[in-house]
């Protein structure tokens, strides 16, 4: 689309202080649209390139820089496309950063099933890279393990995602983003998961009467171990921990 008007963008979200920003779309696609809530933040700013639309909002007395991203096909433009948001992450140091949308690469293979692997090594390395350099975190996953299916459902990807600060995860309690179920698009709706009550330090506690069962350790090292979970140390030890929790509960 060209362009978005008021109605067209309150039809999408029925209230009466909707907000908006929206870059137009190339020949068929790329078109992104930010919604908010006006009287819940204020939008300072917006900014849009190549693949890219984002605001910086203030909310709670805090700055957000939120970016929506549909990244281009080819490497060459994915390329372009990170370098730029890497630049503006190191640019605008002034709040934390949440980025999110379909970026058209996976991480590794188990995150791409049915497609021709080849010549994608590069690409899985690079976009790893840019991840970390982001200093973002890929917070783990909820619902379903792919966020796109190919209209005969022989292919399916994980190429939709959040990064978010570690700040906002501290301070939002977010606990994962949940893969939604298909509708009309190929690409399945993701939310950030925010449960506050499961955030914050909390005694893990476990029986004692467990150490009296020669199979108890060997449980708890064989378990943890098989958690695999990505982002920073004390994210990844809190969600180990809680994953093991509920793994010790069906044990016992």
């Amino acid at each position: 689309m060209i362009s978005v008007s008021d109605a067209l963008a309150r039809s999408f979200w029925r209230l009466e202080d909707i907000g908006f920003s929206f870059s137009s779309s190339n020949d068929l696609s790329g078109g992104l649209l930010i919604l908010w809530k006006d009287s819940s933040v204020k939008v300072l700013c917006s900014f849009h390139g190549v693949g890219f639309l984002g605001i910086k909002l203030m909310w709670h007395e805090s700055v957000y820089y939120l970016f929506n991203v549909y990244s281009p096909c080819s490497l060459s433009a994915k390329r372009v496309l990170w370098r730029e948001l890497l630049r503006l992450k190191n640019k605008y140091v002034d709040g934390e950063w949440l980025i999110e949308g379909d970026f058209n690469a996976v991480k590794n293979r188990e995150e791409r099933f049915g497609r021709s692997m080849v010549g994608s090594n590069s690409e899985w390395r690079e976009f790893s890279s840019f991840i970390v350099d982001s200093g973002l975190v890929d917070v783990p996953s909820k619902g379903k393990k792919f966020s796109w299916f190919s209209g005969d459902g022989k292919s399916k990807s994980r190429i939709n995602r959040f990064l978010v600060a570690d700040n906002i995860i501290r301070d939002w309690g977010v606990v994962g983003q949940f893969i939604g179920m298909r509708d009309i698009s190929d690409h399945c709706p993701l939310w950030l998961v925010i449960d506050r009550a499961n955030w914050g330090p909390k005694t893990f506690c476990c029986n004692k009467e467990w150490f009296s069962n020669k199979e108890f350790l060997p449980f708890v090292e064989k378990e943890w171990k098989e958690i695999k979970v990505e982002g920073w140390g004390d994210f990844i030890l809190k969600e180990k921990l809680r994953i093991l929790k509920g793994r010790l509960h069906w044990w016992n």
